[in-house]
């Protein structure tokens, strides 16, 4: 199947525009009928349709999303599969990739770096704890959208830990710029090989560019296993500077233990970042203030659409990972559309108001009561005459049962004669 625009996968999802490109899929913007919302749609690439391989790690990459849920990874919706070919419908967010603020900005503030960075170790801890390793963390794979709120996503080359492995042993799965010394081995990637990722994210942002480059993928693989880390410039916090060195360790036990205590480790760091990792809306970013006062930036993404090199067989790095020293276009997991509302990206040291209502100073006035009044009940002549009757049956009876209790008139005078007579005798 071709995607293009207006087919219908399945007669539900209605592709519209198409945003990125990568080795394996195409991903669109695409229209849900039955629940009329936007989403975004990754189709597998025409060429790989009918291959049941790119197949298989389809679904692989659709089980291994389906399985967090977390609110810094973007959540997937729906799964397919058209005349051979499968399609991973996800949550569409607004905003743009790391990659692009990073070639705007090559050096990013502390305080606006810390919250993507403890944002993204919360990201993939929930991913690390559910058993599963993303592989592939890199600014394209690093969403920010409205609010700085962050959302990692492209599980494509991840793998679950109770996966058979699709590739072959030795073979190499990943970025080459942000390649873990171990995944450069052809060893099996582990969290520690993601935290080693994200620590050469932190190293571009604050130093403008990738700790190690070379003419070609290997050239840039073999130094992540046998080139030093370079220091990072003077003006960078030392205490930053000792913990992305942590990071970037080359034996795995010297990194961080786990991506949690990474996050709080970078929670520590910044006054502005709260527990949950995720930075307070309202907060201005240093980057974005103006002479006249406080402006924020429209995130407008442009995302390449042309196609990276099919990669070869028996290449050591995933697509789209040549050696050059520049921030490339987002990967093909990174779904990203423009946004027409206006947001900062993280926060700043410059207080706003907040984004909870304040506590209210009196309570609310109590309810007048109710007033219960009494309604009369008129009396209708049925009753007053059913009443009266009672009465009088009442009546009767009553004066019925006098009449037999009282003796006759006869019977007093008889019995005062019978006296009388028997007084008479006794005086005589």
């Amino acid at each position: 199947m071709k995607p293009a625009i207006g087919i219908a996968l399945d007669d539900r999802y209605r592709l519209e525009r198409k945003i990125a490109v990568g080795g394996m899929g195409e991903v669109w913007v695409a229209h849900d009928v039955a629940l009329a919302r936007d989403v975004a749609v990754k189709v597998l690439r025409e060429e790989f349709a009918g291959d049941p391989g790119f197949l298989e790690r389809f679904r692989t990459e659709a089980r291994n999303a389906a399985r967090l849920a977390h609110p810094n990874i973007a959540q997937p919706y729906d799964y397919g599969e058209v005349d051979g070919s499968g399609y991973i419908v996800m949550e569409l967010v607004p905003g743009e990739p790391m990659s692009d603020l990073l070639a705007r900005e090559p050096v990013l503030p502390l305080d606006r770096l810390l919250p993507i960075l403890a944002q993204t170790a919360r990201a993939l801890h929930a991913a690390h704890v559910a058993g599963v390793v993303h592989r592939d963390v890199k600014p394209g794979n690093i969403l920010l959208g409205p609010g700085g709120r962050v959302k990692i996503t492209d599980f494509g080359v991840s793998l679950a830990s109770n996966q058979i492995s699709l590739t072959a042993t030795g073979m190499v799965m990943g970025t080459a710029q942000y390649l873990s010394p171990e995944q450069a081995l052809g060893r099996p990637a582990t969290p520690s090989s993601d935290i080693y990722s994200l620590g050469i994210v932190a190293y571009e942002a604050l130093a403008g560019n990738r700790p190690f480059t070379g003419e070609s993928a290997v050239d840039i693989a073999v130094a992540h296993v046998n080139r030093p880390v370079p220091p990072l410039p003077r003006r960078v916090d030392s205490a930053m500077a000792d913990l992305v060195m942590r990071m970037l360790a080359k034996d795995v036990a010297e990194r961080p233990r786990s991506a949690a205590s990474l996050a709080r480790t970078f929670d520590e760091m910044v006054s502005a970042t709260p527990a949950g990792g995720i930075p307070v809306v309202g907060m201005v970013t240093a980057g974005l203030a103006t002479e006249s006062g406080v402006s924020a930036v429209s995130a407008v993404s442009v995302v390449s659409a042309e196609s990276p090199p099919t990669p070869a067989p028996g290449e050591p790095v995933a697509p789209g990972s040549a050696g050059s020293g520049t921030t490339g276009p987002p990967s093909e997991g990174a779904v990203v559309v423009p946004s027409s509302a206006e947001f900062e990206f993280a926060p700043s040291v410059v207080p706003a108001p907040p984004t909870y209502p304040p506590r209210r100073a009196l309570r609310e006035a109590p309810r007048p009561a109710r007033l219960i009044t009494k309604q009369r009940v008129g009396i209708t002549w049925p009753l007053l005459v059913l009443v009266l009757l009672l009465l009088a049956v009442l009546g009767a009876a009553v004066a019925d049962r006098m009449s037999k209790a009282v003796p006759s008139d006869t019977a007093p005078s008889s019995m005062s004669a019978a006296i009388f007579t028997s007084s008479t005798e006794k005086d005589t």
